[in-house]
């Protein structure tokens, strides 16, 4: 394990509406108020959603399965994100679920607002966290440079 210490900055209340998309919306916030690290939560009302919820199989670089929903789920979700180089890359974990299903998954892509998400964005500060490409993985990890 690796780890840095870090404070909390700002923190930042937000409210997206029927037919935004959250992880659009989260990045023009963080570039907006140039936060270069932190912590997000969420709940509310996806439809319209792209997750990963996991690997087809066990192997390395694991080889994503993806899922798409295009009813309503409740969601909560919680998240971290850095840059890597001149963008922010959210790493953005959330349940999904209603009355027929209930999944768990990875939001990379779009993720469109039914009625109405919530949520907080916490500010790390007095640290150096960024993200950086990791090939054995194909994925952008947590780096304390």
């Amino acid at each position: 394990m690796q780890y840095t210490q870090a404070n909390i900055g700002r923190i930042f209340a937000v409210k997206f509406d029927a037919k935004e998309d959250i992880i659009f919306g989260l990045k023009d916030l963080i570039k907006k108020e140039n936060v270069r690290s932190g912590v997000i939560q969420l709940i509310g009302a996806l439809t319209n959603t792209d997750a990963v919820i996991g690997p087809k199989k066990k192997e390395y670089p694991p080889n994503p399965e993806w899922w798409n929903f295009n009813d309503a789920k409740e969601i909560i979700g919680l998240g971290i994100f850095a840059w890597e180089g001149d963008e922010p890359k959210i790493h953005l974990h959330a349940g999904f679920g209603n009355k027929k299903e209930t999944k768990l998954g990875c939001i990379r892509t779009k993720a469109e607002v039914y009625l109405t998400v919530e949520g907080i964005v916490q500010e790390l500060i007095d640290t150096n966290i960024t993200r950086k490409l990791d090939e054995r993985y194909n994925a952008s990890l947590l780096s304390f440079d």
